[in-house]
């Protein structure tokens, strides 16, 4: 099934499809993304102000030879730690399993990278499995969380 990229909307955050013009060249791989999968990453912006904050949302990954859908988030560094990417996040993860279909996703993040952690542990997810990942294959943490597993919070 192919869906077309969502707009969504938190308390604070406006989530809306990336465009060409995004985060140098960040728009054009998502639109490719969309037209392939039904889904991809989101711009992420104040609703008041417009200010772009980062990106956030699914993407397909391989994993040990499987196909995943990650969740992944990236807030601009001077606007980290306010609960920006936790909240974007929140919001994705409940369109993936409610719309997109889902019963599962995973999230990539590196052992060290505990702010990142944080917001993967405030959604539900637990730590999987660990496997190499990326051009010079790190070691990631492979969070996880299910449909059957997953809270409102």
């Amino acid at each position: 099934m192919v869906l077309s990229a969502p707009v969504l909307e938190t308390k604070r955050l406006l989530l809306r499809p990336l465009v060409a013009g995004d985060a140098d060249g960040w728009g054009q791989r998502a639109l490719e993304h969309y037209a392939k999968h039904g889904f991809g990453l989101l711009a992420v912006e104040d609703r008041t102000t417009g200010e772009f904050f980062g990106n956030v949302g699914p993407t397909m990954q391989r994993i040990d030879d499987v196909d995943e859908i990650e969740l992944g988030w990236s807030i601009t560094p001077d606007r980290s730690r306010q609960g920006i990417a936790t909240e974007a996040a929140k919001a994705c993860r409940d369109h993936v399993f409610e719309v997109v279909g889902a019963d599962h996703v995973i999230s990539l993040i590196l052992p060290q990278n505990e702010p990142s952690a944080g917001v993967a542990r405030k959604l539900g997810m637990t730590v999987w499995k660990q496997s190499p990942h990326g051009s010079v294959q790190w070691l990631h943490n492979v969070w996880r969380l299910d449909t059957t597993t997953r809270q409102a919070g």
